[in-house]
């Protein structure tokens, strides 16, 4: 009977509820520091960024950018330079004869010197006085839109000065 009454105790055991689950721990204790009266706070204005710079590409480059072997600053890329350029023309208006150079210095993500050409391109044949100064009223607001809208422009911030010149 032995052998029996342990299977019996054992099955009986088995049967019990198993034990409770562990309590919860209690929820965190409220830690945040109390509200702030803002009206209390005194307002400091952002900084206002500089304006753009007025600075034709000769004046931005006539001092010269210190360089060496131990210059580790970033320089910006061909595609970093040039891509901000596209569609800078798109407000400007320029007729499909007009040649456009635009040259550029950007030190801070920003142009820090912008210059401006436009030529006409003309047949062969003379080209009137009256021609001439349409186009030479027309270059002007060419060039005065294209370095707006250049000025208007960011590029990659970068502490190195980075010129470079783009032909429409």
């Amino acid at each position: 009977m032995l052998p029996f009454g342990w299977f019996v105790i054992a099955r009986i055991a088995a049967c019990a509820a198993p034990p409770p689950p562990p309590e919860a721990p209690p929820p965190p204790a409220d830690v945040r520091p109390p509200p702030t009266d803002w009206s209390k706070v005194p307002l400091t204005p952002a900084p206002t960024p500089a304006p753009p710079s007025t600075a034709s590409y000769e004046e931005a480059i006539r001092e010269p950018e210190p360089t060496g072997p131990r210059d580790d600053r970033l320089q910006l890329t061909d595609p970093q330079l040039t891509g901000p350029m596209n569609g800078v023309l798109a407000r400007c208006s320029v007729p499909s004869h007009a040649k456009v150079t635009i040259r550029t210095a950007v030190r801070n993500g920003r142009a820090i010197g912008v210059t401006a050409t436009v030529a006409f391109e003309h047949k062969p044949r003379g080209v009137s006085s009256a021609t001439l100064r349409y186009e030479a009223g027309l270059s002007r607001k060419i060039v005065a839109c294209a370095e707006k809208s250049v000025r208007a422009l960011t590029w990659p911030p970068s502490q190195r000065r980075d010129t470079f010149t783009t032909v429409f």
